[in-house]
């Protein structure tokens, strides 16, 4: 479309324009004064728009979505599905929000993201703030939903989490479902958009945290905070509940995997670099052209604000067992590292972390130097750190903390606990969509207390932040995905080739006996056997993890293992175990037609994978209402979490005998939570004996290639001596990735970002709150499996990597904290 456009003939000649290819990445937050689209003055608004004889300077086409991009030169990318939603002043298109024919100042991209919120935020009423406030969703579930599909949007509801995990596969009807939303979203007062969120996903092959965090590479990092936000923001997602940024510095602690590492420094870094990766837009696919807020952008919701690594018990924080982050060792402030020092200092023009998640649990202490014992969400002592460090940014709560999570409030109202959050400083409530049952009740009790004015300001502050949020990501100017720009960038070899660089780094090489695996050390295609692990049949208890029916898989993909290898592996005959619901007979383990011994007397490689050591209570000794003993139904025992394959008995010299933290009981004496003298064992003994069974079919001369796919830390004392070679990753790395490694045509690269124990008393003796204060395991080839550990084709790496962090850890942040800076 051409510049002799006026705003009269747009409409005709906008059904001819064509597709786009791959997105340009735009910043539209107040930079527009540098070139030559010089925001007005606030005093200047309303501003009328051009009448009939002013020249259109932007161009425009309908996608095959369905909606309109225009294009302003150089300046914003507007998405409307109304087209009388463009108004056009000094010759820019601009989207009439709040339909009353005029440029406002919220709608107007020449100006910073700071100021357009500010300037919504006192266009709102208190109620509008207060539906703000909730991370609520788009389906409406209750009884009498005239719109169950959508009827919170309906009612006002800006924000929840997809858990679509859209990829090359599904973008498609992901991207209908998102355009669905925003189209609706577009239609109200204001035009506020939709908010969509996600939990961390593996996407185009590329890991989350913690399987990233072996890299300990900030360029490498960064570049998989790009290429991850690329895959999310053009499928709809515009912010991500995480990275998860905990210290685990207990390593038996529940959601360890989800998080990086123990280090302060490395998760330190790691946010500086992957949230810089994934808030910027970038103009190369190296992340080297920094062009901050733009089109490509996804903001981070740092999480769990702060201790959630220093779990006691070692239990999931969402249950009471995980009530308690205890600080024996005076490490509180270490764990506040990878927020000030990583959130607050990106290595971006973004500058700042978007968003934080306080945790579920306590930071317990007798005397509440950490504040008042209550979970993370409530603590207005531990939050007004981030305020008083000079952060603005938004803070969402974990999901549902004044229902069944609710830590420390157990006689208040749901509504009393809501009041207490918003007072303690949280501006959105995460998991539901309440405002008029709770929200309102919660302010009404705020405003009865310290008046109308303080809890009006307190909401219409919250407001602004979370607006803040949605205008550095574009939203109020093009909220609408283009299934085009998709398909193009997940079928990019750039997109393939840049993943692919990532994941086959973060392989750590633990053990290479004999240099068992090398540079281009399988040239000859040797015979390899693969062997097939059984899977029992797992009944499933959620759409996040739904039943799974017995199956036996290969270790490692067959048909891309043969491009390496000349394979062979088990066969699998027809089912003949007990029927399903359908009738149909299911697969058990005597159905697998194992290869024996003589069978694989020519056999020079076999390549076995297996999990780390689940333990049988996952975490969880105890149920919330009532509590019970998972193993006998009846009163609780706590129970020890074991990081070995082989069953575990708490009862060595190490063993606390008292817990630091518990509740207070009924009368008057303090819970004690220690496991002394209790037993567990791991649901994947299976597993270790799956490798002895392979290693003694073995001729002697093969060699056994052992992949251990982990999610905590374990005792490698039981599995090492069976394996020649020993590979480890954290998080979804592809089976391509390992098997260029295996066949030399990749160096391994990864190391380790936690110590690996030697026996399960160093487990009890640490100090939870305390990182690498483990003594960790040496094999038999003299290596000591420590933080900082691995291997490549020279021997044990010792390289810049090694240098920065294997340094004695971090105990205090550097960021200055001032009560005059809030």
């Amino acid at each position: 479309m051409g510049n002799n456009v006026t705003r009269r003939n747009f409409f005709g000649a906008a059904a001819g324009a064509g597709a786009l290819t791959l997105a340009a990445c735009a910043n539209n937050n107040g930079t527009a004064s540098e070139d030559g689209n010089a925001a007005p003055d606030a005093s200047a608004y309303p501003i009328d728009v051009d009448g009939d004889d002013v020249k259109a300077l932007w161009t425009s086409e309908e996608t095959r979505d369905g909606w309109i991009r225009v294009t302003n030169p150089n300046g914003a990318v507007i998405g409307v599905m109304d087209k009388n939603k463009i108004i056009q002043v000094d010759g820019l298109a601009f989207k009439d929000l709040d339909g009353n024919g005029k440029l406002d100042l919220y709608e107007d991209w020449r100006q910073t993201a700071d100021d357009r919120a500010k300037d919504l935020a006192s266009r709102l009423s208190d109620d509008d703030c207060i539906k703000l406030m909730f991370h609520g969703g788009v389906a409406d579930k209750s009884e009498d939903a005239t719109d169950p599909d959508f009827g919170l949007i309906e009612k006002g509801s800006v924000a929840g989490v997809s858990r679509l995990a859209s990829d090359g596969d599904s973008y498609a009807s992901d991207i209908e479902w998102i355009n669905t939303v925003q189209g609706r979203c577009e239609k109200r007062p204001l035009g506020i958009p939709y908010m969509n969120s996600t939990d961390p996903y593996s996407s185009v092959g590329i890991p989350t945290g913690c399987g990233l965090a072996p890299l300990m590479d900030k360029d490498l990092w960064r570049k998989a905070g790009m290429w991850t936000s690329r895959a999310w923001r053009y499928t709809g997602v515009t912010v991500e509940l995480g990275p998860q940024v905990d210290l685990y510095t207990n390593p038996t602690v529940k959601r360890l995997a989800g998080a990086e590492s123990e280090d302060p420094a490395l998760t330190r870094d790691f946010v500086r670099a992957y949230c810089a990766g994934m808030q910027s837009s970038w103009g190369d696919n190296e992340a080297t052209e920094d062009l901050g807020w733009g089109s490509e952008s996804v903001a981070t919701m740092l999480k769990h604000y702060v201790g959630a690594g220093a779990i006691e018990t070692g239990c999931n924080d969402h249950v009471k067992p995980g009530k308690y982050d205890v600080f024996e060792g005076d490490n509180y402030d270490a764990h506040l590292i990878p927020f000030l020092d990583g959130g607050m200092n990106l290595d971006s023009t973004t500058g700042e972390m978007a968003s934080v998640m306080p945790n579920y649990g306590v930071a317990y202490s007798e005397d509440e130097e950490y504040g008042p014992l209550v979970g993370g969400g409530f603590n207005g002592k531990q939050l007004s750190i981030l305020r008083n460090a000079g952060w603005d940014g938004m803070i969402c709560s974990d999901w549902n903390i004044i229902g069944p999570t609710q830590r420390g409030l157990d006689n208040l109202t749901e509504q009393e606990r809501l009041k207490v959050m918003f007072e303690a400083g949280v501006d959105q409530y995460g998991g539901k969509f309440y405002p008029e049952s709770h929200g309102k009740p919660a302010f009404d009790m705020i405003a009865e207390e310290r008046g109308l004015d303080e809890a009006s300001k307190m909401v219409h502050e919250s407001a602004r932040r979370i607006l803040k949020l949605m205008m550095n990501v574009q939203l109020f100017d093009q909220p609408y995905c283009d299934r085009t720009v998709a398909k193009e960038f997940f079928e990019s070899e750039e997109t393939k080739e840049g993943a692919r660089e990532i994941a086959d780094k973060c392989i750590i090489m633990l053990k290479n006996a004999g240099g068992a695996i090398a540079k281009d050390g399988m040239a000859s295609k040797p015979k390899v056997y693969i062997p097939r692990r059984f899977t029992p049949a797992s009944a499933g208890g959620s759409s996040l993890a739904p039943a799974v029916p017995a199956h036996a898989d290969a270790c490692i993909d067959e048909t891309l293992a043969s491009e390496y290898f000349d394979v062979v592996t088990d066969s699998v005959g027809d089912p003949t175990g007990e029927a399903d619901e359908s009738g149909a007979p299911q697969l058990q383990e005597s159905d697998i037609a194992v290869l024996g011994s003589d069978d694989l007397s020519d056999v020079e490689y076999a390549i076995v994978r297996v999990k780390n050591p689940q333990d049988a209570f996952d975490g969880y000794s105890g149920n919330d209402e009532p509590v019970f003993d998972r193993a006998t139904g009846g009163p609780i025992v706590w129970r020890p979490v074991s990081l070995q394959y082989r069953p575990y008995t708490a009862d060595g010299p190490s063993v606390k005998k008292v817990s630091v933290a518990g509740d207070i009981l009924e009368d008057g004496s303090k819970e004690n939570r220690a496991h002394f003298g209790a037993s567990t064992y791991a649901t994947n003994e299976s597993d270790l004996d799956f490798v002895i069974s392979v290693r003694e079919r073995l001729p002697k001369t093969a060699k056994l290639i052992l992949i251990i796919d982990a999610s905590h830390p374990m005792v490698m004392s039981e599995i090492e001596p069976y394996a020649d070679t020993i590979l480890m990753d954290w998080n979804e790395i592809p089976d391509d990735s390992f098997l260029r490694v295996i066949s030399g045509k990749v160096e391994p690269y990864g190391l380790l970002q936690y110590q690996m124990p030697k026996d399960m008393d160093t487990v009890e003796a640490q100090l939870v709150d305390v990182p690498r204060d483990m003594d960790c395991y040496t094999d038999s080839e003299g290596n000591t499996y420590d933080f900082c550990f691995g291997l490549n084709w020279s021997g044990v790496i010792d390289d810049d990597r090694t240098k920065t962090y294997k340094v004695a850890p971090l105990t205090e942040p550097e960021t200055e904290v001032r009560p005059d800076k809030a």
